[in-house]
């Protein structure tokens, strides 16, 4: 197959063979791996000369066109000669499909971005590309790992719970006992300036919100002035993180939803 097929298909690491259509329409790629490096022993790094076996992969791709495309990689398992070595054999790997991966990087990409930035949930994703929910998500974490970075420090620190869908009943799996489950997030939001969202946190109770507080950096407690909006008296999540996070600092508040000023507790 020509280099123009395989500049086409664009995927780094791997030369297109050739290339067939199916009756029902699905186009099967079938490459061949072209990166010297994929014949280094994951352990030792020497490269292998030794053919152990040949195998075939069929990671899913992302689409091309309007029919489906079927990858079929076609890659050597080595033998690792080193005496000092304790891995015996190896399969070839790249960049874009790790050892064991079922999914090419670029169709990882593409999924998470589509959740993240198109706002699109993870059960629709998952079926226009025809991957597991767990998969889904999985690249969505990826995504967001890479475009949230820490918060910048805000002098008000909004922090608000929000309920997930009905309260409801599971089977604990260590005790066997009924447990009633009741879905919250702990939401912290920038109240002085433009972030927005600054982060959430899965359940509503002090524990959480301080959680969330130590992953922060020191520069950005210390700027902490306020938290809105108010607790009531018997209400301790807010309270509890104040006393765990900031034990000496007198001048963190609790503002109220009703008036401009905040009363020091």
């Amino acid at each position: 197959m020509t280099d123009g097929t395989t500049l086409l298909f664009g995927l780094p690491g791997v030369e297109v063979e050739r290339v067939e259509r199916l009756a029902d329409g699905t186009r099967v790629v079938h490459a061949v791996t072209a990166q010297e490096a994929a014949a280094a022993c994951p352990s030792c790094g020497v490269v292998s000369t030794s053919v152990k076996a040949r195998v075939t992969t069929s990671p899913r791709d992302i689409p091309y066109g309007q029919d489906r495309i079927v990858l079929r990689w076609n890659k050597t398992r080595w033998r690792c000669r080193e005496d000092y070595c304790g891995r015996s054999s190896f399969t070839e790997s790249i960049p874009q499909v790790p050892a064991r991966a079922r999914t090419t990087g670029r169709l990882r990409t593409q999924i998470g971005a589509a959740i993240g930035d198109a706002a699109r949930s993870v059960a629709e994703v998952a079926a226009a590309h025809g991957v597991s929910w767990p998969t889904a998500h999985r690249a969505f974490i990826t995504h967001a790992e890479v475009e949230l970075t820490e918060p910048k420090p805000t002098r008000v620190l909004g922090i608000d719970e929000t309920r997930r869908g009905k309260p409801r009943w599971e089977r604990c799996t260590e005790t066997g006992r009924w447990v009633r489950v009741d879905p919250w997030d702990t939401g912290f939001v920038d109240v002085a300036g433009s972030q927005g969202l600054l982060g959430q946190r899965e359940g509503r109770t002090g524990a959480a919100i301080i959680d969330w507080l130590r992953e922060r950096t020191p520069q950005f407690r210390d700027v902490i002035e306020f938290v809105w909006p108010s607790t009531p008296p018997r209400c301790t999540p807010r309270r509890s993180a104040r006393q765990a996070c900031f034990p000496t600092r007198r001048s963190w508040s609790i503002t109220s939803t009703s008036s401009s000023s905040a009363t020091t507790r």
